[in-house]
């Protein structure tokens, strides 16, 4: 006598909504680029195009901690910043304080490349447009290094998520709504700007 296999999938809750995750993955490109890029004179304008959109999306994940679902927002990230009390706590703390960060040092890193671009500053800020891009590699780093810890220890699930927005486990659903309109929108918004800067210069 055979026996049926069960078909019934692991309960799962979505946690990160859609435009979240399409942030993070086009952040993720378009610094890479951007700094694959960085010292190619043939590359040049892909390399400012794609800092442009870095500066966008930040200005997006702004917008979006403020007016977007709670789960988030910018404050409950801040409100992370707490004096940690376990390892664990210690490792939360981190991730928050380098995601905070990241958004500072894009924020700074696209400003000093527009001055550089437009010659409204002297060789110094060069320098500072460097350091700006090397103190974000290196949150990056940390920021991967944390979750990469989590994951290989089971302390979190923090990889799946980022991809598919859900996480194992019984409960109510985190995020309400995937919000599939602002990812096509926000998706839409950065390859129309990039068509736009090629077929325009």
């Amino acid at each position: 006598m055979s026996t049926v296999a069960s078909t019934e999938k692991a309960p799962t809750r979505l946690i990160v909504e859609l435009p979240m995750r399409v942030f993070h993955s086009l952040m993720a490109l378009s610094f890479t680029g951007a700094y694959i890029t960085a010292e190619s004179e043939r590359f040049k304008l892909l390399h400012v195009s794609l800092g442009y959109v870095l500066f966008g999306l930040v200005v997006f994940r702004l917008l979006w901690g403020f007016w977007g679902p709670r789960q988030s927002s910018l404050t409950s990230t801040w409100r992370k910043l707490t004096l940690p009390q376990s390892f664990r706590q210690l490792l939360s703390v981190t991730l928050a304080g380098a995601a905070l960060l990241t958004l500072g040092v894009a924020i700074l890193l696209s400003a000093s490349g527009y001055l550089i671009y437009n010659e409204l500053a002297g060789e110094w800020m060069g320098e500072m447009h460097e350091f700006f891009g090397n103190s974000l590699l290196m949150l990056v780093f940390v920021h991967l290094a944390v979750i990469a810890f989590l994951s290989f220890t089971k302390q979190s699930q923090s990889l799946r998520p980022m991809w598919s927005g859900r996480k194992a486990g019984n409960g109510p659903d985190l995020a309400k709504s995937n919000h599939y309109v602002v990812a096509t929108l926000l998706s839409l918004g950065v390859v129309v700007f990039l068509w736009f800067q090629f077929t325009s210069n």
